[in-house]
């Protein structure tokens, strides 16, 4: 229960202090950090799936839950509903960093 409020609280300082800081960034050096987190959220992502994979009796569920999960997601337009809200507290490209962040931490954790 600690980690997960540790995770909330690091996500979201680190998203504040993220929104502060990026007019400091160049937008090259903010290209390539983003690009170097999405690296790796990919690689720990693909990890997470591969490892556990190779031991599942169901590996065709993965990909219809995914195919599923993405129709769903896409129907109910869950992605500008995300970037609504942000919207309400900020102006800037929160949402993407929030989103990468949320990503990486919780769901990289499971």
């Amino acid at each position: 229960m600690f980690g997960t409020f540790f995770n909330v609280t690091m996500i979201i300082l680190g998203s504040l202090i993220g929104s502060l800081t990026k007019k400091y960034i160049k937008p090259v050096y903010h290209t390539v950090l983003m690009q170097s987190i999405g690296l790796a959220a990919i690689v720990i992502g693909i990890h997470a799936v591969i490892k556990p994979l190779d031991q599942s009796t169901l590996p065709v569920l993965f990909i219809i839950s995914l195919a599923i999960g993405g129709i769903i997601g896409t129907a109910i337009n869950i992605q500008d509903r995300f970037d609504q809200v942000i919207q309400k507290f900020t102006n800037s490209d929160l949402s993407t960093g929030l989103a990468t962040a949320i990503l990486l931490y919780c769901f990289g954790s499971l």
